[in-house]
């Protein structure tokens, strides 16, 4: 398995300059809903609450977040107990690490486009 970095990423970026700006955000859109569509699908289900709680937000140019907000009756991110717990059902690290080639085929083609 190739290992990926978005340093990797970036640098290969710059290389393009300027014309690649509009395009890295579309790129970030698309890849940023190919994840949080991932991490949606692979979400254990019990109640669904979790599931449905995925969102993504943009705070500054050129970084997207994926966030789940389902937080269980003690105000504790449930995520986090899925992740970290001892009776957890780890996934998000997993989906996300395999993610990561769509997510670099993702920006060559938004970038190939030229648009």
């Amino acid at each position: 398995m190739a290992s990926f970095s978005f340093l990797d990423l970036e640098k290969e970026l710059d290389k393009f300059g300027d014309k690649v700006l509009v395009n890295r955000e579309k790129a970030l859109d698309e890849a940023s809903d190919y994840v949080m569509g991932q991490l949606k699908n692979n979400t254990p289900v019990r109640t669904g609450k979790t599931k449905e709680s995925w969102e993504r937000s943009i705070k500054y140019k050129g970084v997207r977040y994926i966030n789940n907000t389902a937080v269980n009756k003690k105000e504790i991110p449930i995520i986090n107990l899925l992740e970290f717990s001892r009776k957890g059902h780890p996934f998000a690290r997993k989906t996300f690490d395999a993610c990561l080639p769509q997510v670099e085929n993702i920006f060559k083609n938004n970038i190939e486009k030229g648009e």
